[in-house]
């Protein structure tokens, strides 16, 4: 009886024509909220609700979404703006600290595991060599944005298995275009047609040979790496005259734009267009407006994550789960005990210490968003067949479940931990105490400054006269150009913006000092403050009395005012000036030329 009633009313939905593509994104957007907020009452992240969502109202679930073509051009959209917000948000600076040590972490823990789960996978019957490879590949990524959360909520951002974990993803996230751009030539591999000029078929209708292979793979990667020199050379030129005209909006129009033009052109040279979306978002990075644009597209990419994982969710075949429910029943535990046990030994072998290398293989051991998204693309290339990228993308939700709620009961096996020493060849492990790169070996506090006009810089002389380390966040591009130059910490963004704020460290922050010269955007940035450090100091410049009582409400702590200051200073620079001009204890000269008591005109 359900069933006939959801078929009358699928039915229905497409009798009335609600079957197109703004009614589907109606039915997502509602299931996703739905579904994602009933499982954060029982502490799960919003991820696998978006993808649980999607697998309900799929055409394997209520089938509300029969159709995904309706949606798919919005998905492709979706997916490539979402790897461009992912390329903006990866900080390679994290890596600097204990360089060697973690991107030979990252990159040797995952090809071990590439290599562990192909060959587990790629037995006879378990499917061909291509797909397992793919399959290996996706599920060896880990999740940066279940990741960050975790450290944030916990307080571990700055622990040594918090850095060593970020660094992991981000060396992961690197991979992943590397990753993205063997999708042709596996789909070559598995005698898939591909339109790209990777791998692609000639007219006859023959597979390419192994010269013609290597010399289009070369077309394209040349051409991939002169986009990438050209986007050093020129993009901080082009945003620098954008950003001078003075429009926010424009600045993201253009970011935006770069993105689309970047994922057309390799999509044209024959590789995926999230690698040049993932690619464009990463040359954006590297310039002093990443954090502004990242502030600025911060809304569009958490309605675009839940848009994305809610479609990966609508290709989840539940029928082909239940059928081969022992799969998943045996992948999930395996991938995740597997990566606990070569992230860990490999940091240990590496230097990092026994506790920390377990604990960063225990933040690691899930799936990723980019896992997602090398599946997605391998089943439109048709490297997988609808069967094994369901069960993949099963395994990929389940980990993205289960390895948050491990991140507590992890410590308790810390202390047994401790009296693991390093191997014999390690000397000097970069992240072993008093190895000088602990973050928490910082001075006796930082500040944020946000604003740098006078204010602002009077205020910067006087911490670096103390050596108090601080950051500036300003608006004035010019002004962030020259003071990089001096080699100050400097951010280009909106100080109202809470994603500028904690890309400047606020969330860390000691004092935060908000020297705006406008009231309504002192406040705002007060109220974003507040809410991203709840214990440090704030201190606010207002205009009026009424002003310093509404930035007290939104949580200030110290509030200068502009009128007490003006006369203050007044005060002491007119009678400064009075007693230097007439001397002290003498007046004026009497007013309308009349003379002193007591003096002659001259002769």
């Amino acid at each position: 009886m359900p069933s006939a009633i959801f078929d009358q009313f699928h039915t229905t939905l497409g009798q009335t024509g609600a079957a197109s593509w703004p009614v589907g994104l109606v039915i997502l957007f509602l299931a996703a909220a739905i579904i994602a907020t009933i499982l954060r009452r029982f502490r799960v992240e919003t991820i696998p609700g978006y993808l649980l969502a999607g697998a309900i109202v799929g055409p394997h679930g209520l089938r509300l979404i029969a159709d995904r073509s309706a949606t798919e051009q919005i998905a492709s959209l979706a997916t490539i703006l979402l790897m461009f917000g992912i390329g903006l948000q990866l900080d390679v600076s994290a890596l600097r600290k204990g360089f060697a040590s973690v991107v030979g972490l990252g990159i040797g823990s995952t090809l071990a595991f590439v290599a562990v789960a192909w060959g587990v996978m790629f037995v006879p019957g378990g499917g061909s060599a291509p797909s397992t490879l793919l399959i290996a590949m996706a599920l060896s990524i880990s999740s940066t944005a279940v990741l960050v959360p975790i450290l944030m909520a916990r307080r571990e951002a700055r622990a040594t298995h918090g850095r060593v974990s970020l660094s992991v993803s981000i060396v992961q996230d690197l991979m992943s275009v590397a990753m993205m751009a063997l999708i042709p030539p596996l789909a070559t591999w598995a005698g898939v047609p591909m339109l790209g000029v990777v791998g692609r078929i000639d007219d006859a209708g023959e597979l390419p040979t192994v010269l013609d292979l290597f010399a289009r793979a070369g077309v394209g990667i040349g051409g991939v790496t002169l986009m990438i020199v050209l986007a050093r050379l020129f993009l901080p030129r082009v945003l620098m005259i954008v950003t001078r005209l003075g429009s926010g909006e424009l600045l993201l129009v253009v970011s935006a734009a770069l993105a689309l033009g970047a994922a057309w052109l390799t999509g044209w040279l024959g590789f995926t267009p999230e690698m040049g979306a993932f690619l464009a978002g990463f040359m954006l990075a590297s310039t002093p407006f990443r954090y502004q644009l990242s502030g600025q597209i911060g809304p569009v990419r958490d309605i675009l994550v839940a848009l994305f994982f809610t479609l990966v969710g609508t290709q989840v075949d539940i029928a082909a789960v239940v059928q081969y429910w022992w799969v998943v029943l045996l992948a999930v535990p395996a991938l995740m005990i597997g990566k606990v046990v070569l992230v860990g030994v490999s940091g240990w072998l590496l230097g990092i210490p026994a506790a920390p290398s377990f604990l960063t293989g225990v933040y690691v051991a899930n799936g990723s968003e980019f896992s997602l998204v090398l599946l997605g693309a391998g089943l439109a290339a048709g490297v997988l067949s609808e069967v094994q990228a369901a069960l993949a993308v099963a395994v990929v939700f389940f980990t993205l479940i289960i390895c948050p709620l491990l991140a507590g009961p992890s410590h308790r096996l810390v202390p047994m931990l401790a009296v693991v020493r390093s191997p014999r060849w390690i000397k000097a492990s970069p992240f072993a105490p008093g190895a000088g790169l602990d973050p928490d070996t910082r001075g006796p506090c930082h500040v944020v400054i946000a604003g740098f006009g006078p204010v602002g810089r009077a205020i910067a002389d006087e911490l670096s006269t103390a050596s108090i380390p601080f950051t500036v966040i300003e608006l004035n591009p010019r002004t962030v150009q020259r003071q990089t130059g001096l080699g100050r910490r400097i951010v280009y963004g909106d100080v109202t913006n809470p994603e500028v704020l904690e890309s400047a460290g606020a969330r860390a922050a000691d004092a935060i000092i908000i020297t705006v010269p406008d009231d309504e955007v002192s406040l705002q940035a007060c109220r974003a403050a507040r809410a991203l450090a709840p214990r440090a100091l704030i201190a606010v410049r207002s205009g009026f009395v009424s002003s310093k009582i509404r930035a007290l409400q939104h949580g200030a702590d110290v509030v200068t005012v502009e009128e007490f200051a003006a006369a203050d200073a007044m005060r002491r620079e007119v009678m400064e000036a009075i007693v230097q001009r007439f001397g002290k204890g003498e007046g004026p000269p009497a007013a309308n030329g009349e003379e002193k008591a007591g003096q002659t005109p001259n002769a």
